[in-house]
């Protein structure tokens, strides 16, 4: 046990040595960019200026930048389901950045515990926090995308009606689809509509930027919509709109039996507090009992 406490011991001061170095070289450097960081997501987001550094220094070795792997386009491809496009870049370098400040502040912190506790018990807790916060900072990112598709699929069939009722009505498809957009400033769902609006502005074609709409969103529901809205502009919308309106109506009957789902979902965790409650009432009724016909017995 005494060679590993030494072992621990010298590798703990060489992160501390290296957690100074960080803080004194990248703490003001990204203190300015990590404040507009959402702390609800990012656990302990103060911290995140060492994994940065660590980042930094990096990719200045490696004269390349860490976001050009297929794996980290593939991770910036979600993020910017939940940050945004133009926010995926940033965010993909925070998550990382994230994984390694934990790791580097926490695991010699356990390398620590072991000395002085002179128990690997120490090691163990500093490992399991080092890995348990990045889970759960990953676990924020899920929820918030999987609130952002909720939202989404919450005003889909919304959308759809109004644009299929502009149509209908004589309006050209493009400017049907900009009013619509510019129609509610406070929905994932418009905001992610006059994304579109503006890749076109700037020149994109119209089945690229539906496209990357419906990559965007990450809903099959609107990658079938952005076909048939692509449709729409290229052959007219009167050999389309049968089809929009049938897509509307199949909207209204899914948000009608995702609200069922969530109605259901809901009432089952109620019954989670008051299965608790239920064997907290059980136990301090029943331990009593059995302790008073156990003193019977034995008396």
């Amino acid at each position: 046990m005494f060679y590993i406490m030494i072992v621990c011991a010298v590798i703990s001061s060489l992160f501390f040595i290296l957690w100074i170095y960080l803080f004194i070289k990248y703490q003001k450097k990204y203190s300015g960019l990590l404040d507009n960081i959402d702390g609800k997501i990012f656990t302990l987001k103060d911290l995140y200026f060492l994994g940065l550094g660590v980042i930094d220094t990096y990719e200045g070795i490696k004269q390349s930048k860490i976001t050009t792997s297929e794996k980290a386009l593939e991770k910036m491809k979600i993020l910017s389901e939940v940050f945004g496009r133009n926010n995926a870049e940033l965010y993909y370098y925070i998550t990382v950045a994230a994984k390694l400040s934990l790791i580097i502040t926490f695991v010699p912190i356990g390398l620590m515990l072991t000395c002085v506790m002179k128990s690997v018990i120490g090691l163990v807790c500093g490992i399991l926090l080092a890995f348990i916060l990045p889970y759960g900072v990953q676990s924020s990112i899920n929820a918030a995308l999987n609130e952002k598709k909720d939202a989404i699929m919450s005003e889909f069939p919304k959308m759809v009606s109004k644009l299929t009722l502009l149509i209908n009505a004589g309006m050209l498809v493009r400017r049907a689809w900009d009013e619509v957009a510019n129609s509610n400033h406070e929905d994932a769902l418009y905001e992610e509509m006059r994304g579109v609006s503006k890749d076109i502005q700037e020149g994109m074609s119209i089945e690229r930027a539906m496209e990357s709409f419906a990559s965007r969103c990450g809903i099959k529901e609107i990658r079938k919509f952005s076909s048939i809205y692509v449709q729409a502009v290229n052959r007219g919308a009167s050999e389309s709109i049968s089809s929009m309106k049938a897509m509307a109506e199949e909207a209204w009957e899914q948000k009608k039996q995702l609200s069922k789902q969530k109605g259901e979902i809901a009432s089952q965790k109620l019954l989670i507090p008051n299965m608790i409650m239920f064997i907290g009432i059980m136990l301090v009724v029943v331990i009593p009992m059995i302790a008073t016909m156990m003193s019977g017995f034995t008396s």
